[in-house]
């Protein structure tokens, strides 16, 4: 991946993490990723339209997971996909805690592990 390329993902996200929207210049111990929505092991491209900007613990708890269980109505729904879909239709903040608003949000908040009590 060359480092315009990254330059890019990094730009169009706003220097935020797509999924829990943490900036990157507050995580200074951390590297950001770019991230696949869509793995590659599951046929996902390098791609831009396949790539987000993500902190280094939404990505390594994503790994290649497509999917989640909403914990709420325990059905298995895809993850967010910041490529595609709405930030805040599926999330909204309450204080430091993430809210997932619909089903995908819930599924992906509970996978990525973004309410850990050590980072809220």
């Amino acid at each position: 991946m060359t480092r315009l390329f990254r330059q890019l993902v990094r730009e169009r996200a706003g220097q935020r993490c797509e999924y829990c929207r943490l900036p990157d210049f507050a995580a200074p111990a951390s590297t950001f990723h770019v991230e696949h929505v869509i793995a590659r092991q599951h046929g996902g491209a390098d791609a831009l339209e396949n790539c987000c900007w993500s902190c280094h613990r939404c990505n390594l708890h994503k790994g290649p997971n497509l999917s989640g269980r909403d914990p709420f109505t325990r059905n298995v729904v895809r993850l967010f996909d910041p490529r595609r879909q709405a930030w805040k239709r599926h999330f909204e903040w309450r204080g430091a805690v993430l809210v997932g608003r619909t089903q995908t949000g819930r599924a992906t908040v509970v996978v990525l592990d973004i309410n850990d009590p050590q980072r809220v």
